[in-house]
């Protein structure tokens, strides 16, 4: 069977040794849009998370070459742009790109770098960037790159949207003035029909390869199909992810993470797979139903960060005791469970590595085997629940594992408690992985109910 084509797009610009700017932070975006990335390099930078220590410009007819080496021969979607350095680059840029009639043009006009302010351009260049300014669908100067494009100071939303004007009338279709802080926020401002204002809480003020990653990401929109507005949105949110989920790679500045959506992707897979696995050594052995209780027993395991019961997988409607055999009633889905979700998440806060697991009927059998297998056991008493936590939606079981494990001051490896009026007893087992609970569970099935 043929495979359908790849949406390509390009991306222009220096080459980071950091791997985690310039081009290098451009083919990772892509990547995560799912667009395959092909490259043009202007520069390479010797550059480190601490500063920029040397700066090699390619010779310009180079650049002409690769560019007409990649059109040539495949489909451009959208052209990413970015550091360039020289005139003599500019020129060859904007010669090709018009030469080949290069759509969904997104100019970044890098002038210095985040890690150290480090200028990357001739100063005396910015004028012939307007060249490409007028070549394309959009521009995304932050507030320093505005303000030398237009000689305006920026200091807030209206400063940005009279400097994103005067970028327009230089040819754009868009203009997308980055970085205007208002306090704990930041804004972007938008020009494309109307203003449009995107504004966030600012997570961190000093990262690397952050421009590179949102310019790029509205490139691969672009190439995808999407309109300016859309783009920017998506765009937004993306850089959002990657920053909140940056990583300290050297001895300076944070380096945002353009893949995190792709990890965390196949993070969630492996959660779903590890419940998955669990389900079907229990739902195999039909001696699993004498621990199932009343309410149904479930399996989870929270993603390595969880926040909440979204980021905890079980089963969707538990597993019950169908006629003498353990029987899943749903699939296994990320916010399926709320009341065993809960307690995960409280024992992360104890211990991140407890990240799964499994209730089961509580007796004095289940009990003792739980000794015998060598579990660290503690419990909580309903009837000691402050009625503040009574009155308090969700808040029972969050308060009933930390009063275990503080009143064992270690971690246990399970949580008992006795129930009170209308409210059945239960017994809780944790452990590193939804495979791990269930196999422990499994070694406190009756000998009789194995037979």
């Amino acid at each position: 069977m043929t495979r359908a084509g790849s949406i390509n797009a390009l991306a222009i610009g220096g080459s980071s040794t950091t791997g985690a700017a310039g081009v290098e932070a451009d083919i990772k975006t892509f990547a995560s849009f799912g667009v395959h990335s092909t490259v043009v390099v202007t520069a390479i930078a010797s550059q480190n998370t601490r500063g920029v220590q040397d700066v090699f410009y390619l010779p310009a007819n180079v650049v002409s070459q690769q560019i007409d080496s990649i059109f040539s021969d495949m489909k451009i979607s959208a052209v990413k742009v970015g550091m360039l350095g020289t005139e003599s680059i500019i020129r060859a840029v904007s010669d090709g790109l018009r030469r080949w009639h290069g759509a969904n043009i997104v100019l970044d006009p890098v002038m210095t770098a985040q890690s150290d302010g480090s200028w990357l351009v001739n100063r005396e260049s910015i004028g012939g960037i307007e060249k490409l300014v007028r070549l394309s669908k959009i521009v995304t100067p932050n507030r320093a790159e505005a303000e030398n494009l237009t000689g305006l100071e920026i200091r807030s939303i209206d400063d940005a949207k009279k400097a994103a004007s005067l970028i327009k009338k230089k040819g754009p279709e868009a203009v997308l003035v980055k970085g205007i802080r208002q306090g704990n926020r930041i804004a972007d401002v938008l020009l494309h029909e109307n203003f449009k204002i995107f504004s966030k809480e600012m997570v961190s003020t000093r990262t690397h390869g952050g421009g590179c990653c949102f310019s790029s990401a509205i490139a691969a929109c672009l190439a995808k199909g999407l309109q300016i507005e859309d783009s920017c949105k998506e765009a937004e949110c993306f850089i959002d992810d990657a920053i909140r989920n940056s990583m300290k790679i050297g001895r300076g500045v944070e380096a945002v993470d353009p893949t995190a959506c792709l990890r965390m992707n196949a993070e969630r897979f492996a959660v779903i797979y590890d419940v998955k696995a669990a389900l079907m050594s229990i739902e195999n052995c039909p001696g699993f139903s004498s621990l199932i209780p009343e309410v149904g027993t479930n399996i989870v395991r929270a993603m390595p960060n969880a926040k909440g019961i979204d980021d905890v997988a079980g089963v969707a409607g538990r597993i019950r005791n169908a006629m003498g055999t353990p029987k899943s009633l749903g699939i296994i889905e990320f916010g399926a469970s709320s009341h065993l979700a809960r307690a995960v998440l409280k024992m992360m806060e104890f211990n991140n590595s407890k990240r799964a697991a499994i209730n089961i009927r509580l007796t004095d059998a289940t009990l003792a085997g739980c000794n015998k297998i060598g579990l660290r056991i503690s419990s909580y008493d309903r009837s000691e629940e402050p009625q503040r936590i009574k009155r308090k939606e969700g808040s029972t079981i969050p308060w009933g594992i930390e009063t275990a494990v503080k009143t064992t001051h270690s971690i246990p490896d399970a949580v008992y408690q006795k129930g009170e009026v209308g409210r059945e007893p239960s017994l809780i087992i944790f452990g590193d992985s939804a495979r791990d609970v269930a196999r422990l569970a499994l070694r406190l099935v009756p000998p009789k109910a194995m037979a």
